[in-house]
Order: C-alpha cells, then sequence, then structure tokens
C-alpha cells in the first residue's frame, strides 16, 4: 500500500469537518434546549423588587431586591 494522494488527504479533512461541523450542531442544541436549567432560587434576570414565596419554606414570604435574594423574610397571609 502506497501512500495517501493528496485526493485522500482532502477526503479525510472534508469528513473530519463534517463530523466537527455536526458535533457543533448538535452542543448548540443541547445547549438551547438547556433553557430550563436555572439553579433553583436563583430569580430571572427581570424580576422586580418585592416579596415573593420562599423557595425553601413555602410558609415565608422572602424579600428580593431586584438582583439578589435577601435574608428578611416574613410569613405568608
Amino acid at each position: 500500500m502506497g501512500a495517501l494522494s493528496i485526493w485522500h488527504i482532502l477526503v479525510l479533512i472534508v469528513l473530519l469537518a463534517m463530523i466537527a461541523g455536526v458535533g457543533t450542531l448538535v452542543f448548540a442544541i443541547i445547549k438551547a434546549s438547556g433553557s430550563g436549567s436555572r439553579p433553583v432560587g436563583r430569580p430571572p434576570a427581570a424580576m422586580a423588587p418585592g416579596w415573593y414565596p420562599d423557595h425553601a419554606d413555602p410558609s415565608l414570604l422572602r424579600w428580593f431586591d431586584g438582583q439578589q435574594w435577601t435574608p428578611q423574610t416574613q410569613p405568608r397571609a
């Protein structure tokens, strides 16, 4: 068996590029489908400051300051 010709090398390069492209596409699809993968207790970016149900204790409300949950709680009415 002789050395690889330029055509064999080109075919190998094209096949590798296609495999890499499929892998990238699969990764993009998996990443896009993970839209519900936000950590529990982390609020969406668009939440306004206010009292919200506490994730750890449903009998409490917890204050959200617009950026993060605070230690302040109050009983739910």
